[in-house]
């Protein structure tokens, strides 16, 4: 009996060394990232002047250093091997409620987001205007109003991203109404609000691209603006106005402009609201629509009354960089960039904090399988998503409900794959409804 004893004790003993010399492996990889932070910042010239940058590094080092000793971690063999065994770069972080990691497969690679770099755009959008926000677009006049008007008609563009057509004639239909019938003065578009930048850092030439100006026309199909350049733009709204001006049977001899113009001694003839600021972002999340989130970036770029290109990267960092603590890449607001660069910790923190600010609003913004989305028919279970795809990149991030009414906050991004992206969004299926059936 004594001799059984032993041997269970022995046995008991051999387990506790084994899973210590587990945690000392995962802790010594942990110990190799951290030499690797310190050997980094002193080959650069003045060690003070990066102190902070190294500070932040090192205290991300050491939370993730907890979450190693993190008792709730979970080491799942199964979904590790499917991870594995994926053809290319793939991911996963798996969160609780509470915000811990629970499961982690290279979470802090870095990773080309594609379209999950909208979910950046909406934190950011977010962060600097209120969720009731609207944009305003105003048509001005600078004479009095009479049959024959003699004066001059405005419209400043104000970056309104779902500008509809129906908006621009409800405009011209505020002429009519009016009791104008003629115009002899000159119909001026004021475009200065974006610089003429039309094409983002880092797209693919040959990709659809969602066309930039600040009087823009939002179309179902973005499409139509397919290679066109700023110029082009502005004579289709031409078209468009003038269309509007023969359906309503208003004479115009004057002459179409493209001039800055202030408005402070200008009349407001009519003004145009958009939908608020949370029902964009919903129209741009479940669509993925590229147009609303890179008319949205450069919004948010806007520095003494312009926005370029330039402005608009300094200005989304900025405000990332408040609680995305590693470096990260992001050039444009709506994933098209082959520049960008995260890790899918940072999408899934971003994902986090969006849901703690706007919690169920913010699974009502996201694509689900019951409605007309990205996700459309795509599960059978609860899961708010925003998903992403590019040429050889795919990702998948939101919030799901599992077969043990267990929520959890999930991102996936695979890159560098060689087969159809419909194979890569099977794998993706595979890997979540096993969190579902398992989790």
């Amino acid at each position: 009996m004594k001799y059984f004893k032993k041997i269970f004790l022995i046995t008991i003993l051999l387990l506790i060394s084994l899973q210590a010399f587990s945690s000392y492996i995962e802790k010594y990889k942990r110990y190799d990232e951290y030499n690797d932070i310190l050997t980094d910042s002193l080959k650069k010239n003045n060690y003070e002047e990066n102190k902070k940058e190294v500070e932040k590094k090192l205290e991300d080092f050491d939370n993730n250093l907890k979450i190693i000793n993190n008792d709730d971690i979970i080491i799942d063999e199964i979904l590790l091997n499917k991870l594995k065994n994926f053809e290319g770069f793939s991911s996963l972080e798996i969160r609780n409620m509470d915000n811990d990691i629970i499961f982690g497969y290279n979470n802090y690679k870095y990773f080309i987001p594609a379209s999950l770099t909208k979910l950046f755009t909406s934190y950011v959008t977010l962060e600097k205007h209120s969720k009731d926000f609207c944009f305003k677009t105003f048509l001005y006049s600078d004479y009095n109003i009479s049959s024959n008007f003699m004066g001059n008609l405005y419209i400043k563009g104000m970056g309104d991203p779902v500008l509809k057509l129906e908006d621009v004639e409800n405009m011209i239909k505020s002429i009519k109404s009016a009791g104008i019938k003629k115009i002899y003065g000159d119909f001026i578009i004021d475009f200065s609000l974006f610089n003429d930048e039309g094409f983002g850092r880092g797209w693919m030439w040959d990709d659809p691209q969602p066309q930039i100006a600040s009087f823009n026309i939002h179309l179902s199909s973005h499409e139509v603006f397919k290679y066109k350049t700023n110029m082009e733009i502005k004579d289709y709204i031409l078209f468009v106005i003038s269309n509007l001006f023969d359906k309503y049977d208003i004479k115009f001899y004057g002459e179409f402009k493209f001039e800055n113009f202030d408005e402070k001694n200008l009349n407001v003839l009519y003004e145009n609201n958009s939908d608020n600021l949370l029902n964009i972002i919903k129209e741009m999340l479940e669509k993925s629509d590229n147009q609303i989130a890179e008319m949205l970036f450069r919004y948010n770029g806007i520095n003494n009354g312009v926005s370029n290109i330039e402005s608009s990267i300094k200005n989304n960092s900025k405000i990332l960089s408040k609680v995305i603590y590693d470096d990260f890449i992001i050039y444009d607001g709506c994933g098209l960039s082959m520049y960008n660069l995260v890790t899918p910790n940072m999408v899934n923190e971003i994902n986090v904090l969006l849901h703690k600010n706007f919690k169920d609003d913010y699974l009502k913004i996201l694509a689900s399988p019951y409605e007309n989305s990205t996700i459309e028919n795509r599960f059978n279970y609860s899961i708010w998503a925003k998903t992403g795809t590019l040429y050889s990149d795919s990702g998948i991030s939101g919030i799901i409900k599992t077969k043990k009414n267990n929520y959890f906050y999930f991102t996936m991004i695979e890159n560098n794959y060689v087969f159809d992206k419909y194979e890569v969004k099977k794998f993706e299926n595979d890997i979540l409804n096993y969190i579902y059936n398992n989790y």
